[in-house]
C-alpha cells in the first residue's frame, strides 16, 4: 500500500484517491465520539453562515463547533471530545463547523472514499483500510491557521506504520502527542479535558467516514 502524508493547509490540489482526514485536536476526535454517544449523522460545514443558515431550516439539529479553539456564541455545544462523551446524543443529527478539520474536508469531499480518524479509533480504521484492499491513501493533516501540528503528524506517522508495515507504535506516538507543542497549546487555552479524551486509543471503536455530504460510522449498525 502507498501511504502519502500531506500537509493539507498547504495544499489545494488533490486527486480522487482514499484519503484520511485528520485533526487530531480537535475535530476528527470530537466526530467519532459524538456517533459513539448515538448521533445518527453529522452534517459538517467549512463556514459559519452555511452552519447557521441549516440550523435555521433544521431548528431539531444540534449546532456544534469552535474557531481558534473556542465555542462559538450561540452554538449548542463546542468542538470538544469531552463534553461529546458526557451527553446523550442518540438519534441525533449534529451540525458542525471548526476552525481547521471542515476546511481540510472541503477540499478533498471529492475523493472516492474519506476516513475521518484520530487516536479514538485508530485500530478500526487502519483494519478497514487494510481489509478494503485500498493500493493508495492520502492521509491529510489538518494543521493550524499559523502552521503545522505536531499532534496531527505523530498521527499521521502511527497509520502510515501500521498500513505500510503492519507495526502499532500508536502507543509511542501517543506518548510524544501528549508531551507536544499541540498539547502544551489545547492545554493554556482550557482544553487540557480535550487532550485526555482525544489519546483514549480506539474510545470509538469503529471506522468513521465521510460520504454523501455526511459523517457516519461506516457501519451503522454498530453499536
Amino acid at each position: 500500500m502507498k501511504v502519502t502524508i500531506i500537509e493539507g493547509r498547504k495544499t489545494d490540489d488533490y486527486d480522487k484517491s482514499a484519503k484520511i482526514l485528520v485533526d487530531v485536536y480537535r475535530s476528527t476526535s470530537t466526530m467519532p465520539i459524538m456517533l459513539k454517544k448515538g448521533a445518527q449523522r453529522i452534517i459538517p460545514f467549512s463556514t459559519l453562515k452555511e452552519a447557521r443558515d441549516m440550523k435555521k431550516r433544521n431548528p431539531e439539529y444540534i449546532i456544534a463547533g469552535e474557531r481558534y479553539g473556542f465555542k462559538i456564541p450561540g452554538f449548542d455545544m463546542s468542538n470538544s471530545p469531552h463534553e461529546s462523551a458526557h451527553v446523550d446524543l442518540s438519534g441525533k443529527t449534529i451540525i458542525f463547523s471548526s476552525t481547521n478539520g471542515t476546511k481540510a474536508l472541503e477540499k478533498i469531499k471529492e475523493s472516492i472514499v474519506i476516513y475521518v480518524a484520530s487516536f479514538v479509533n485508530f485500530s478500526s480504521t487502519c483494519s478497514d483500510i487494510i481489509d478494503s484492499g485500498i493500493e493508495k491513501i492520502d492521509i491529510v493533516l489538518s494543521g493550524r491557521p499559523d502552521g503545522d501540528a505536531d499532534e496531527d503528524l505523530y498521527f499521521g506517522l502511527a497509520v502510515k506504520e501500521m498500513l505500510e508495515d503492519g507495526v502499532d507504535r500508536s502507543d509511542h506516538y501517543i506518548t510524544k502527542t501528549r508531551h507536544g507543542s499541540g498539547t502544551k497549546r489545547l492545554t493554556m487555552i482550557g482544553g487540557g479535558r480535550d487532550v485526555t479524551y482525544s489519546l483514549k486509543k480506539d474510545f470509538a471503536d469503529f471506522p468513521v467516514i465521510y460520504r454523501d455530504g455526511n459523517i457516519i460510522r461506516k457501519y451503522p449498525e454498530q453499536t
